[in-house]
């Protein structure tokens, strides 16, 4: 790993703004892509909170990161090339669910007026997941892709559980039918047989996009589920590949059985061109608890995609730039994992946390 002074430390003055946009032109530069495009997209997202310090504790504790973070980065291998994103809440004024909507929908304004971004599927139902009364929970996460080619493309996390005047499969359901997917409900139901408890909806997502490959995205938390049997679930998809899904697991957390000190994560994804079966199913295996540091996940991670023939030293690189502190001293930088094959193609994404308040985070979202 490359020397660490290279990576700026942050003290009591420095801002969320500082840091996330000098990470990013590191990771951007270094992955090739281009910094001057994607520091203007960050400062958009950061607008304006971004101005606010950091501090030594979360004032809102961000559903982003395991430690309360509001600022992930993740990269994207695949044979075909490198992808960048960045993940982010916008942090409200005051401490209410009411307040992060209104931040939440300035940043979408935001991308509308800077890059176009399409917010044509999320008016149809932000009624149902941003309530004006009694909201509870977060509010609306924001995400960013840059690539090589093509402009940035933007996506939204939004809350099934926004408030208790609808279950969160009722509300899911509901925005379904909204968005003409009203019999993709029988996917959702027979992925998630073992009941809403066990196989719980958690985030609903929406690209801002136009056209028929606009995606729209159910994500699920399991709990008490082998991944033997999750990868079995996963084959409702049209492009899943059976049988992938157990060793990567294994091999990233170092079980055979249920994922259990922090439950497993999947989604399924509908087009418009794709109809009402799932086009695909990608499952989020976390890793911040099965380790003791962060150099154990970097190489569980090297290792799976040298098997993969994927860019481990790309991966290793971009991993330095994030890292302010030597792996060994924590486990907070890697918070989840996800692969899938596709006619033959390999991708893996991994998830970075800036640790700006815990560099060895406590579970979250235990059962109940």
């Amino acid at each position: 790993m490359s020397s660490l002074r290279s990576v700026p430390r942050i003290s009591a003055s420095t801002t969320f703004s500082d840091y996330a946009l000098t990470t990013a032109a590191r990771l951007l530069g270094s992955a090739g892509l281009d910094v001057e495009q994607g520091t203007r997209v960050l400062r958009t997202m950061l607008s304006p909170w971004g101005a606010r310090r950091i501090g030594t504790r979360p004032d809102w504790h961000s559903d982003v990161c395991a430690d309360g973070s509001p600022i992930e980065f993740s990269a994207a291998f695949a044979r075909e090339g490198l992808q960048l994103r960045v993940l982010v809440e916008a942090l409200p004024d005051r401490l209410s669910t009411s307040d992060a909507q209104e931040a939440a929908l300035g940043l979408t304004r935001g991308l509308i007026q800077d890059f176009g971004a399409a917010d044509n599927r999320l008016a149809s139902v932000s009624d149902l997941f941003l309530p004006k009364e009694d909201p509870a929970g977060f509010a609306m996460m924001h995400a960013a892709t840059l690539a090589r080619t093509g402009g940035p493309e933007f996506k939204v996390y939004l809350n099934p559980n926004a408030d208790e005047s609808m279950t969160g499969t009722e509300r899911t359901r509901e925005a379904l039918d909204r968005l003409g997917f009203e019999k993709a409900w029988t996917a959702v139901e027979e992925y998630a047989r073992r009941g809403f408890d066990l196989d719980r909806i958690v985030y609903f997502g929406l690209d801002l996009i136009d056209g028929p490959e606009s995606r729209v995205k159910v994500y699920f938390r399991h709990y008490d589920i082998s991944p033997a049997e999750l990868d079995a679930r996963m084959e409702i998809s049209l492009q899943h590949e059976a049988g992938f899904l157990g060793e990567f697991c294994r091999r990233l957390t170092g079980s055979d059985s249920e994922v259990r000190a922090q439950p497993l994560v999947s989604n399924l994804t509908f087009t418009t061109a794709g109809g009402d079966t799932p086009v695909s199913a990608t499952v989020y295996v976390p890793l911040w608890l099965h380790t003791a540091s962060d150099r154990i996940v970097r190489d569980r991670v090297s290792s799976v995609m040298a098997d993969m023939d994927l860019p481990v030293g790309s991966y290793q690189l971009l991993l330095s730039h994030m890292a302010r502190r030597p792996l060994p001293a924590g486990r907070g930088i890697h918070t989840y994992a996800s692969a899938r094959v596709q006619h033959g193609r390999p991708r893996l994404t991994t998830y970075w946390s800036p640790e700006l308040y815990d560099r060895y985070p406590p579970a979250r979202y235990q059962r109940g």
